[in-house]
């Protein structure tokens, strides 16, 4: 028995697969217990059982098979890898479980299967079960068919893909097992059930017993709704809101019927096939046979192959289209006419949509062959236009329809408006837009009038079927004239209509989650048939009210069309019946006093001008709504004599001005207008009342319409003979159309314009020329065109007005039809519902419409087409030229071009390069000719276009894009994305078309609306898009991810998500890390209006409910919060109750957090810690908040599923901070956690946000002097941390500010713990910066923090495989090594010898580049916190020569850095401790007392500020000089001293940046430009502490700050203004030392100026570019400014300068004035700034740019810098600090080793790198090597450089010391012969021998005493150090012993380091300065005092005073070049060592 139960000792894993069965049941169940337990799908834990599941499901054991089984199912349900066992367990489940003898296990494994399909696996789970229905065992086959009909049933048609398993019915029911074949037909009847009469074309062929069966079955299904009953897990969660909103479906929709049923096509179930290839080969030759019959015999073939084939495959059927047209247009017999119609029917139907490209070719020759009488044609030709309308749109083939309605022939007419009632059944409302709508209705109503009786039947239909699918609204405004009679037959023909597709209607709102309490007077229900448009409901503001409509009233029985729902633009104008003069006089006596009637037709002007005064002051009072009330007063004024006809002009003035008011105040119609306006057109001339005419037309231009007016004042002052009225009226035409906008229809007005410019009269062209200038605002260039026919010296003159005003913005108009002729009719609020929107925007002018187009089709010929396809491709080209020359004469043509497109579609795929790019421009011509009508043509050419895009020539490329550019503009994108032209060019294109494609989706796309390009049209390219980004190409991928963006946008990103899944795995990882990179830029869709309130959701105690309870419907529970988001109609809040209302603040203020903290305390509630947040994590926080009284409406934003809702929260809770401060306190462990939820979701902008607001809220705790309490500190700092290491920058950066607060409210020391938690992520970003973090903490809170363990752990991560993380903790080390010093290689334990040499050379780097330590810090305690701070430097890092931008945390004029807050901090706790330690006591001090001392004390921020003197400073930076003085008296030591420190402070300050605290203490300008220390300076002990100088300097000055960074600021005249003022100190030599300390912040703030400028248009930019460059080129043209830049520096403004000259941006104008001065100011920088640092700063832009995609001119324009640098390399030498440069060549080739060079296209970087090197061994030698002491070994630089120095050595270009010039011509002259190298070669032969060694150095030592000019380094070069340094001290032995005492040396040509062994001249020359100085130091030890740096070679222009010697200058250990001597000079020192060393001798 013990062996029995012995393997339940094992691991459940290894009893799965033991070999006892019941081992493996026991495993099985513990499996199973598992999978239970486990809640995290991602657990490790499933992974030990992924590969298990296929042996459970097959095991030999039926018990055993069962319960594994058991533990398959939990398994798929749970886990997240159960998708990866799809195949090998299905494979199982059909061979082993399906049919299996036990029914529990074939249940079981059935599940599994539909298990697999519920996770999404359905099409594995299909193919597997299809597989199996071919199985030889019927049981297995009925067993697999039988789980498919269970799926079907269970999921639908939608999940379970029917069209394999149609393909299987067949077979299955004429199978001789009856089981299978009753379960076949089972599984035909599940088929029907959901795709209805789809499948019966599929199944006829089956025999008709079985047929008559299935036919039985299916009838008992009609009109059963079926639905699934089971979802896949991403529909669950949706499709549970909607089952908990069943209980209002039916209220919410009962003629909702059939929406469940989709109607399935039967055409998908087909599979498509290829007709062309089965076409005999004769076809198009038979097709032209003269032979009636031999034709018919072709068509008949093709008919047959078309029915047998009804879905064709994708093809290029443009040949077979264009000869069914020619038989249909051409062939007499009307047979052959009715086959080849039927024909074309079946190919449209094959093709469906993608029949489109040849639609527009067919359709107008279908309806023009409509003049065929024979019915049997006739039919066929409605069966071929109504399938190829499937294929295009109304809108597309507008142009043929309308033509065609004007035909001469009575049936095209008829036929056509049929086949428009026909195509309006099957198109949707949407379709049709308000313009097109109006088209087609005034062409029909045209046909309407017809007096063939069947025309206007056809037009009735036609009308009434438009009517029946827009709508009685849309539709019966346009039908205003038509009569009654006729209005009724279309009211009949619309009620017959049926619409036959089903209508999409508006997008519904989200139902609530509970009924609405039902209103009184809600909408009346519409019936289930009504196919009007249904009012849409809006919630809450639609009640019992109704809009009473009053009728427009018009005077005098004027009729007027219903016109209240028509735009402006198309409103019938008002008139009225013209009164007879009876009339007339009878109603002026009833409404006017008889004094002013007779007053105005008194003889004496002076009565005359009293009434009409009188009569203007009462002329508002009369009665509006009284009949013709404006023609009685009008015709009053007018019809009086003398009426208008008034010779006084003050009496006119005043008649003039009534008319105007009565205009203006009274309904005005154009009956009235007519009767007057001519009169006050003359009057328009008049000198003193021209303008009050003016006024009066404008008037009647406002009450009627400006078009109307506009004609009767130009056609009747055409009319007069006076140019002062033409001119006039032109002036009031122009002057009109700036107020009312271009309401008029241009053709007319042009006519009239065109008469005025050819006018004889100069005042009236110069009137006309104005209106044109006017004109041009609206109608663009396009204008000019009717002006080219006029005369040169005219059409100049119109040139130069046309060019002062296009391309200005029209002003928006003033003045417009304020109210309808009716007074009131347009103000029900229905009226301004429907036309609010529409009456505002003008319509953009279609130019299109106007201007005069050319029908060039009958020139299109069959002779030219032939021409053009012709073999010879010089024939094809002529043909060309012809077509350009008809196209160039015709200007502007109509969009009927005949066969031409699909003619020169072929060309565009011409092998003829010329011919190809002669087509391309001929279709650029053509779209700029057609105007929008090319994009008819689109579908024909644009696969063309798209071939060409892919050419191999640039050129064809070129031309390619330019005309698919020029079809967009014209014609518009949509038509692009059609019929998936795209898709299928990506799928067979070129990597050339792919790059060149993608790259003009990405920039077009973008730009795009939305809606106006089909999102199934873009859906077909994503499979390319996601197979491109991971091509081989690079351009191919880099463009691809371009486009990602401009995809997302049309699509949305869960669109293309969901696309991910049909992707490997192995490409999705690079897939959806474009899809994240493009997913922030996504423009953020808006909130809904009037939704910026998520639903409350039902409280769940009620006792707490409001009132209103649950039948008040979420969208009417607005809250007060939402006001502040101005969410709420006024009309929903008057009806809400109050109680509706949540009014409560925000945040409130109680003490409910102490309870929170408690409860979590004792564990009453979940710790929140959680890898992902869980659902009952989301319900405490809510729960936590209801308790706390959290606005209500705030929580329903918090947690609705609406990123926006979040957005909404943050917006809000922002608002609230400012004021409600204690609130947030109270609530703030609340806020924290709610965004930490925000964390983990995958919205960028909520998170970007969210940190953002995260920043105020700390910011506030900071101000209050808040500690965070543990619980919230943990709750959110672990989460925070999650965060820093997103992969975008702003999120990064986000959560940096804010830990960085973090650390001032929350114990250090925990968040240092928390960091570490943060290295064990396995996201190798997150490791990285919570590593740069702890570097942080560390270096700002020393060595206390951080315990031994953290520090063994962090040198853990040097081992880490990113190399990013290794980095890091090498930086974090040395810090720790920097504050422990050896300690740290104890901390931090074992490491391999790998990480510990990686550490060791950091270490050494880092101490090079190690700023000197700051002022001892300043430890204050603090009173109130346990944990002492130390006042640090406020600088993050060491050795840092990266400068912030001034944009960033680096600003000047804010400090936000932590160690600032802190220092800010600590100094109001000082000054707090100050007063609290006061003395107090016995000694304490009389406060009154010290009061009074200090009582006429003046307070230093109260001085008055004295005018300093502008004192010269510059020379204070000279180099000191000091003169000897006669008679032996010496200059005073103490002051010697003195002078040399301040030297040496000098030289420090340039090369060291002065911490910030040092700054504060000490004075010294914080702004002092940091430099990097680039060479280690010996410290020197001064004797004396003598204060700096910069004490003695002027402090910092902030106005002068302000002014720098004044330059770039985005204001361009502040930016301009502080240019200025500084230009001002830079160009006075005096002021300049001014700027000394400040150079850096001027060049940051210059570059970022730069950045700003980039943003923003280059007309802008200029301005600022200017003094810009000039002010850069000044600063480096000033003698002592910037000389002391760093590298990063001069690395950023090279970068900059070099962009700019790169970027043709600023090449305005002929001449690149701004390129020649960057040119000039980069040739400054070379020259003036510090040679290491530029030479340094270029190489590191040049490793940074290389793998950058940066233009490629900037690459040259950098090589070419670096060059002139290697040229000056020999005259510069003694500037360059060797190591510093050869470790950034060394750093450049680690990043970018030669590997990388081999796959580019140009290696010139690397080798310009190369050539550096090259010339500085050429300039050093073998000294070179001396200066690789940071650079491996094994590094690429020290191989090429020693390959290098034994180049040098075999052509002798180099020796043992510097290779300069002349000493190579030296060694040229002393070369060894053949005799004396053997001689050498003996001797050194000797040496290496052990025996004879001592004898070889003794020759050696005698060869060189006899042969002292010989150098003996050659023979050492290739020989080892070590053996170098046994010769050199074998050699100074034997002189050591042969001249005791002697000073000489051996010849040190011998050494080939040469350390400077002898003395040279300078020595003795420095020996002589110091003698003369009389110093008491001795030389030795200055020269001994050798630290191993280098220092610069600085010579001192003062030879009386040599400080080399004083600062250890000749302790060098690289002899420094020697300077060619004058033969005087010589002779100088040679006399000088004598007296020397006669002095000696004495």
């Amino acid at each position: 028995m013990a062996e029995d139960t012995e393997y339940k000792k094992l691991p459940v894993e290894e009893r799965c697969v033991h070999k006892l069965w019941k081992a493996r049941v026991d495993g099985y169940e513990e499996a199973a217990k598992i999978f239970r337990e486990l809640d995290d799908e991602k657990s490790p834990e499933w992974s030990k059982f992924a590969g298990l599941i296929k042996k459970m499901v097959v095991d030999s054991n039926a018990l055993a098979q069962e319960k594994g089984l058991e533990a398959a199912l939990i398994f798929v349900e749970n886990s997240g890898l159960a998708g990866r066992t799809v195949g090998d367990v299905m494979t199982g489940i059909v061979q082993k479980c399906i049919a299996a003898p036990k029914t529990k296990t074939k249940e079981l494994s059935v599940q599994v299967a539909l298990m697999y399909v519920e996770i999404e696996k359905q099409e594995a789970v299909v193919e597997e079960l299809v597989k199996g229905m071919e199985a030889k065992n019927p049981k297995i086959v009925s067993a697999c068919v039988a789980a498919t009909t269970l799926a079907l049933r269970e999921f639908g048609h939608k999940v379970i893909g029917v069209k394999p398993l149609i393909k299987k019915l067949a077979p299955l029911m004429s199978d001789r097992d009856k089981a299978v074949r009753d379960e076949g037909k089972q599984l035909a009847v599940e088929i029907y059930r959901w795709i209805g009469a789809a499948m019966k074309a599929q199944i006829s062929t089956l025999p008709q017993v079985t047929l008559k069966e299935l036919e039985d079955e299916f009838d008992k299904l009609k009109g059963e709704r079926v639905e699934p009953s089971r979802y896949l897990k991403s529909q669950q969660e949706k499709q549970a809101k909607i089952a908990d909103a069943a209980a209002t479906e039916d209220a919410y929709n009962e003629d909702d019927g059939e929406a469940g049923v989709e109607e399935i096509d039967p055409m998908d179930l087909l599979d498509p096939v290829d007709i062309l290839s089965k076409m005999p080969k004769d076809f198009y030759d038979k097709l032209e046979e003269k032979k009636w019959t031999l034709r018919k015999e072709s068509l008949e073939i093709l008919e047959k192959l078309l029915t047998d084939h009804p879905k064709l495959e994708n093809g290029e059927y443009g040949a077979l289209v264009s000869a069914l047209k020619k038989v249909i247009t051409k062939d007499s017999n009307v047979v052959l006419v009715a086959m080849a119609g039927k024909c074309l029917a079946l190919l449209a139907k094959g093709l469906s949509k993608r029949f489109s490209n040849y639609a527009s070719a067919c359709v107008p020759s279908l309806l023009e062959k409509f003049k065929e009488k024979k019915p049997n044609v006739v039919t066929a030709l409605r069966e071929a236009i109504d399938a190829i309308y499937g294929s295009t749109s109304l809108e597309a083939q507008q142009e043929s329809i309308v033509e065609s309605l004007a035909n001469k022939n009575p049936s095209v007419k008829s036929e056509t408006a049929l086949f428009m009632a026909r195509a309006l059944t099957r198109t949707q409302p949407t379709a049709l837009n308000k313009k097109l709508l109006k088209l087609l209705t005034t062409s029909l109503v045209k046909t309407l009038n017809e007096p063939d009786p069947t025309v206007r039947d056809s037009s009735a239909e036609a009308l009434g079927t438009l009517m029946k699918l827009m709508g009685d609204k849309a539709v019966t405004p346009l039908l205003a004239d038509v009569d009654p009679l006729k209005m009724a037959k279309i009211k009949e023909c619309h009620d017959k209509a049926e619409i036959k597709i089903k209508v999409a209607g508006p997008k519904k709102e989200a139902r609530p989650a509970s009924a609405p309490t039902a209103k009184a007077g809600a909408p009346a229900k519409t019936t289930a048939g009504s196919v009007d448009p249904k009012p849409v409901t809006r919630p809450a503001t639609t009640g019992a009210r109704k809009v009473l409509k009053k009728p427009a009233t018009v005077s005098g029985g004027a009729t007027s069309a219903p016109t209240a729902a028509l735009k402006a633009g198309g409103k019938p104008l008002a008139t009225e019946r013209e009164l007879t003069p009876e009339e007339l006089q009878e109603k002026s006596e009833e409404i006017l006093p008889a004094d002013i009637l007779n007053g105005l037709v008194d003889s004496n002007w002076k009565n005359r001008l009293a009434a009409v005064e009188q009569l203007l002051g009462e002329i508002t009072g009369f009665d509006v709504k009284q009949a013709g009330i404006s023609q009685i007063l009008i015709r009053t004024i007018s019809g009086r004599k003398p009426g208008l006809k008034e010779m006084n002009f003050q009496v006119l003035k005043f008649k003039l001005d009534i008319i105007r008011c009565v205009a203006e105040n009274y309904p005005l119609t154009t009956t009235t207008v007519d009767l007057v306006i001519n009169e006050i057109i003359e009057k328009l001339a008049d000198a003193k009342n021209g303008a009050g005419a003016a006024d009066v037309l404008s008037a009647f231009a406002e009450a009627t319409k400006l078009e109307y007016v506009v004609g009767k004042v130009l056609s009747f002052a055409f009319e007069q003979k006076s140019p002062k009225v033409q001119s006039e009226a032109f002036n009031w035409v122009s002057k009109s159309i700036i107020e009312f906008g271009f309401q008029l229809q241009p053709k007319t007005l042009i006519d009239d314009v065109r008469k005025g410019v050819q006018s004889t009269n100069p005042t009236v062209r110069a009137s006309a020329i104005q209106l044109v200038g006017t004109m041009s605002m609206y109608m663009g260039k396009t204008l000019m065109m009717f002006f080219d026919s006029e005369k040169p010296a005219l059409k100049s003159q119109i040139q130069v007005e046309f060019d002062k005003n296009v391309g200005e913005k029209p002003p928006k108009p003033i003045r417009g039809v304020q109210r309808s002729s009716g007074g009131t009719a347009g103000n029900s609020p229905d009226n301004e519902d429907d036309d609010g929107g529409a009456a505002g925007e003008e319509e953009p002018i279609n130019m299109a419409d106007l201007l005069p187009r050319v029908d060039i089709s009958p020139q299109i010929t069959e002779a030219l087409l032939k021409e053009m396809s012709d073999k010879d491709w010089k024939t094809r080209n002529e043909g060309l030229t012809k077509l350009q020359a008809i196209i160039s004469e015709a200007r502007l043509i109509k969009p009927s071009i005949g066969d031409l497109a699909p003619a020169l579609a072929h060309r565009l795929v011409d092998s003829n390069a010329k011919i190809a790019q002669t087509t391309l421009a001929i279709c650029e011509q053509l779209a700029t000719s057609m105007g929008a009508g090319c994009r008819n043509h689109v579908r024909n050419l644009f696969p063309g276009f798209l071939h060409a895009l892919g050419d191999n020539k640039s050129f064809v490329r070129a031309a390619a894009l330019n005309c698919i550019n020029s079809f967009g503009e014209k014609g518009g994108y949509k038509e692009f994305f059609e019929s998936e032209m795209i898709a299928d060019a990506l799928k067979g294109g070129s990597p050339a078309l792919k790059t060149e494609l993608w790259a003009w989706l990405a920039d077009k796309l973008p730009g795009l609306p939305p809606k106006s390009v089909s999102k199934e049209d873009i859906h077909s390219m994503v499979p390319h898009l996601y197979a491109h980004i991971c091509d081989r190409n690079a351009d191919v991928r880099k463009n691809a991810n371009e486009a990602v963006l401009g995809i997302m946008i049309h699509l949305g990103f869960d669109a293309m998500n969901r696309a991910l899944d049909k992707q490997k795995p192995a490409s999705k990882k690079d897939i959806l890390a474009a899809l994240e990179k493009a997913r922030p830029n996504l423009p953020v869709k808006p909130l809904p209006k009037g939704k910026h309130q998520a639903p409350i959701p039902e409280e769940p105690k009620p006792k707490t409910v409001r009132g209103g309870g649950a039948g008040v419907a979420p969208g009417i529970q607005k809250s007060a919060s939402a006001r502040v988001a101005g969410g709420q109609d006024k009309p929903a809040l008057a009806r809400k109750k109050d109680e509706d209302i949540d009014t409560s603040p925000l945040l409130c203020a109680n003490s409910a957090k102490n309870q929170r903290l408690l409860d979590e305390q004792k564990m009453k509630v979940l710790k929140w810690t959680f890898v992902t947040p869980r659902e009952e994590f989301t319900e405490l926080l809510r729960d936590q908040m209801m308790t706390a009284n959290v606005n209500k409406a705030l929580i329903a934003n918090m947690f609705h599923d609406d990123f926006r809702y979040h957005l909404k929260v943050i917006e809000q809770l922002s608002e609230d901070l400012a004021g409600n401060s204690r609130a947030l306190v109270c609530n703030l462990d609340l806020i924290l956690k709610w965004l930490t939820l925000r964390f983990y979701d995958t919205n960028p902008s909520v998170l970007i946000k969210g940190l953002e607001y995260l920043v105020q809220v700390f910011q506030v705790l900071i101000d209050e002097e808040y500690i965070l309490a543990e619980n919230e500190g943990s709750c959110f700092v672990p989460h925070l941390l999650l965060k820093i290491g997103d992969p975008k920058d702003a999120v990064r950066n986000g959560v940096r500010r804010v830990l960085r607060q973090v650390i001032l409210v929350f114990p250090f020391v925990k968040v240092f713990g928390y960091v570490m938690e943060g290295l064990k992520s396995k996201n190798a970003r997150q490791r990285t910066e919570c590593l740069d973090e702890l570097t942080f903490l560390i270096e700002s809170y020393g060595m206390n923090i951080c315990p031994q363990s953290a520090v063994r752990e962090i040198a853990r991560q040097i081992s880490d495989r990113d190399n990013s993380v290794r980095n890091a903790a090498l930086n974090c080390i040395v810090q720790v090594f920097f504050l422990s010093g050896e300690k740290t290689y104890k901390m931090i334990g074992h490491l391999n010898e790998k990480d510990l040499s990686m550490l060791d050379e950091r270490i050494k780097r880092a101490k090079k580049t190690k700023k000197p330590t700051p002022p001892p810090s300043v430890d204050v305690q603090a009173p109130q916190r346990h944990d002492s701070i130390e006042i640090e430097d406020a600088e993050v890092g060491n050795g840092c020569d990266e400068l912030p931008p001034p944009d960033e945390d680096g600003t000047f004029d804010q400090a936000p850095s932590s160690q600032l807050l802190l220092l800010q901090q600590q100094l109001q706790q000082l000054q707090q401790q100050a007063q609290q330690q006061k003395p107090s006591g016995p000694f304490g001090l009389d406060s009154q007392v010290i009061s009074e001392i200090e009582r006429d004390w003046v307070r230093v921020d109260q001085m008055e500020q004295k005018p300093l003197l502008n004192v010269d400073i510059s020379s204070l930076d000279e180099p000191i000089k000091v003169r000897p003085t006669r008679a032996g008296i010496h200059y005073p030591q103490e002051k010697f001293d003195r002078l040399i420190s301040r030297q040496h402070y000098m030289q420090q300050t340039l090369t060291t940046s002065p911490s910030s605290t040092a700054g504060m203490t000490s004075g010294v300008s914080p702004y002092r430009s940091p430099m990097r220390l680039q060479h280690q300076q010996p410290q020197q002990q001064l004797e004396n502490n003598i204060p700096n100088l910069a004490d003695v300097l002027p402090k910092h000055d902030p106005q002068l700050v302000k002014v720098i960074k004044g330059v770039s600021s985005t204001d361009t005249l502040k930016a301009r203004a502080a240019i200025n003022e500084l230009a001002a100190i830079i160009e006075a030599p005096e002021k300049q030392a001014v700027l000394r300390d400040y150079e850096e912040i001027f060049i940051q703030n210059v570059l970022a100026q730069f950045k700003n400028l980039s943003q923003i248009p280059s007309a802008q930019s200029v301005v600022v570019y200017q003094p810009l460059l000039s002010i850069l080129y000044t600063f480096f043209h000033a003698n002592i400014l910037g000389k002391t830049l760093s590298v990063a520096c001069i690395k950023n403004l090279m970068s900059a300068l070099l962009n700019l000259m790169a970027d043709p941006k600023l090449a305005v104008g002929d001449d690149s004035q701004y390129n020649k001065v960057i040119n000039g100011i980069c040739l400054k920088v070379l020259d003036k700034v510090d040679f290491t640092n530029l030479n340094c700063a270029l190489i590191r832009l040049l490793r940074e740019t290389c793998p950058e995609a940066k233009l490629p001119k900037f690459t040259d324009l950098l090589m070419k810098c670096i060059w002139r640098n290697v040229k000056m390399l020999p005259e510069r030498s003694n500037e360059l600090n060797y190591d510093a440069v050869i470790l950034e060549v060394h750093e450049f080739m680690l990043a970018l080793p030669s590997t990388w060079w081999q796959n580019r296209p140009s290696d010139t970087p690397m080798r310009t790198i190369k050539t550096i090197l090259h010339n500085m061994a050429k300039v050093k030698g073998n000294a070179i090597l001396q200066h690789l002491n940071q650079i491996p070994t094994h590094s690429e630089l020290h191989t090429y450089l020693i390959r290098i120095l034994k180049n040098f050595q075999k052509d002798g270009s180099a020796s043992g010391i510097g290779a300069s010039p002349q000493r190579a011509k030296e060694i040229a002259s002393k070369r060894i012969s053949h005799q004396t190298h053997d001689t050498v070669s003996q001797i050194f032969k000797l040496i290496s021998d052990r025996d004879t060694k001592q004898q070889g150095l003794q020759k050696l030592y005698d060869f060189k005493q006899q042969n002292p000019d010989i150098d003996l380094s050659t023979f050492l070069q290739g020989s080892s150090a070590p053996f170098h340094k046994y010769i050199e001290e074998g050699l100074a032995e034997i002189e050591r012993n042969q001249n005791a005492g002697s000073t000489q040396a051996p010849d040190n040509r011998t050494d080939v380091n040469y350390q400077n062994s002898g003395p040279d001249p300078d020595f003795w020359m420095d020996r002589l300065q110091y003698h003369m100085t009389g110093g008491a130091a001795k030389l030795a030890s200055a020269r001994s005092a050798d630290d191993g740096s280098h220092m610069l070679d600085n010579k001192v222009v003062d030879e009386n005073l040599c400080l080399n010697g004083m600062n250890a200058q000749k302790a060098s250990l690289i002899k420094r070049e020697k300077r060619d001597m004058s033969p005087n000079r010589l002779q100088h020192l040679q006399a000088k060592l004598a007296q020397i060393k006669k002095e000696n001798h004495a």
